[in-house]
């Protein structure tokens, strides 16, 4: 069997299924190892490890996001940590978050003046969900919530 590292799941999955059937297939999240299914992470994943038995035709392979470099051991020992973004344009916390793992940023002004046109990611951020500091592990695939300034840019309701 060829080796997968360095393709995506999306990539891999395919293959798999077209080149190797009869190989039973195995899919971790590194570093904890725990299976899954493959609908709670994203196609994009990295695949970082590969472990065969070919007497068996089982292959296990171990995936990370494409934002953690794949380590040379397979186990991860370092995480990104969630950015503070409060006090910075909504736009600039948005793009910054897509790029480390978050696929959705909602955001929405502490006070709502009676409409809402969702243009109000030009303003400050006030508060943020998940907060800042806690290991990307946890959140990888997850919703950042951002809590925007009211229209006169305060705060404060």
């Amino acid at each position: 069997m060829p080796s997968f590292k360095g393709k995506t799941l999306d990539a891999v999955s395919g293959e798999l299924g077209r080149s190797w059937p009869a190989y039973a297939t195995a899919y971790k999240a590194l570093p904890d190892g725990h299976l899954f299914d493959g609908e709670s992470y994203s196609g994009t994943w990295i695949v970082c490890t590969q472990v065969e038995d070919s007497q068996a035709k089982k292959v296990e392979l171990g995936f990370l996001p494409p934002q953690v470099p794949c380590p040379p051991d397979g186990r991860v020992t370092h995480w990104p940590v969630v950015p503070n973004f409060v006090g910075k344009a909504g736009d600039e916390a948005k793009q910054a978050a897509l790029q480390l793992g978050f696929p959705l940023v909602s955001s929405r002004p502490i006070v709502i003046e009676g409409y809402d046109d969702g243009s109000h990611l030009e303003r400050t951020v006030c508060t943020q969900d998940p907060p800042a500091g806690q290991s990307m592990r946890l959140h990888y695939g997850t919703t950042l919530t951002l809590l925007v300034a009211d229209s006169k840019g305060t705060c404060t309701p």
